[in-house]
């Protein structure tokens, strides 16, 4: 019995791999319609998104190797694909627009990173690089508020 079980083991590892998961992408960039280029943040808030938001929230991510090993692939794939649907750094301004005008996105940006519900729990285990300190968590919601002209 131990024997069948041990041999089924690898025979199921590569038979997952064949379900597909959502795609693996990066589509074009046109940097007019970019975060960046419409909100302009400062320079320290900008370097914060950039690192710790946008494997997830843009059009840049930067696919780690399991990413492509299924069953982590399914999850994976598709937090970047809801990520990118509730908010994409690289998508700010729609297609045809030429001005910004949904404010509650960054509204939602500065509620997101006080309230700790972004990123993901558990995603800075594996990604360092997404920890926000307390600093700058208030750095990014208090910007966010200036810029709607919320509270100073």
């Amino acid at each position: 019995m131990k024997k069948k079980l041990l041999l089924a083991i690898p025979v199921v590892a590569v038979a997952i791999q064949l379900i597909p998961a959502p795609a693996k992408t990066n589509p074009p960039i046109d940097p007019a319609r970019t975060f960046a280029t419409v909100m302009k943040p400062p320079p320290d808030v900008q370097a914060v998104l950039q690192r710790a938001c946008a494997d997830c929230h843009s059009n840049e991510t930067k696919w780690p190797w399991y990413a492509d090993i299924a069953p982590i692939s399914w999850p994976v794939r598709k937090h970047v694909v809801d990520g990118r649907k509730h908010l994409n750094l690289s998508e700010w301004l729609k297609p045809g627009e030429t001005k910004f005008s949904d404010w509650s996105q960054l509204e939602d940006i500065g509620k997101a990173v006080l309230d700790k519900s972004m990123p993901l729990y558990g995603y800075d285990w594996m990604h360092a690089e997404a920890k926000l300190t307390a600093v700058e968590r208030e750095a990014i919601a208090k910007w966010a508020d200036s810029a709607i002209g919320g509270p100073k």
